[in-house]
């Protein structure tokens, strides 16, 4: 593939962090995704989960905590990552992103497949590979710690990247 690609403008998305893509493949291309996320000085990004795809978060400045709960875990972990560290998300894990220092922290997102979001012409989010919640870690766990049945975003997705180039 030649093509050099450039970071795209910062987005607010729906987590509450601002992403920058990078590259997003797909068909006939390698299925994953890399963005720059910006999580702010102070900021706490609302809890969420991918359902279809893993993510790996790697800090390229600032420092990040990353409060996490996977399917192996009975209660949630934390993780503190430095400049250089990473962790990986795998699919169907709850986790947030804490800044809790006055810098800001650039982190490195690699995500296979592809991540999606689809937006309409008037910012409305048509899709979305990411699972938000506005409840917090108590509230989810009083309520068995839901999460969606895949199988209808699968087939979402599918219909979503049929088309695309």
């Amino acid at each position: 593939m030649k093509h050099v690609f450039h970071l795209g403008r910062p987005i607010r998305v729906p987590d509450g962090t601002l992403v920058r893509s990078a590259f997003a493949g797909g068909r006939g291309e390698a299925d994953l995704s890399i963005a720059v996320g910006e999580i702010e000085p102070h900021s706490v990004s609302k809890i969420h989960l991918h359902p279809l795809v893993a993510q790996v978060a790697w800090v390229l400045s600032g420092a990040l905590t990353v409060r996490m709960r996977d399917a192996s875990a009975r209660e949630p972990y934390t993780l503190t990552l430095a400049v250089d560290e990473s962790v990986v998300t795998a699919p169907r894990t709850f986790f947030q992103l804490v800044n809790d220092t006055g810098a800001l922290c650039r982190v490195l997102y690699i995500v296979q497949p592809a991540f999606l979001f689809v937006v309409d012409s008037t910012g409305h989010v048509i899709y979305n590979d990411a699972v938000i919640f506005d409840e917090d870690w108590a509230a989810l766990a009083a309520a068995g710690w839901p999460r969606p049945d895949p199988a209808p975003l699968r087939a979402t997705r599918a219909r979503l990247t049929a088309h695309s180039p």
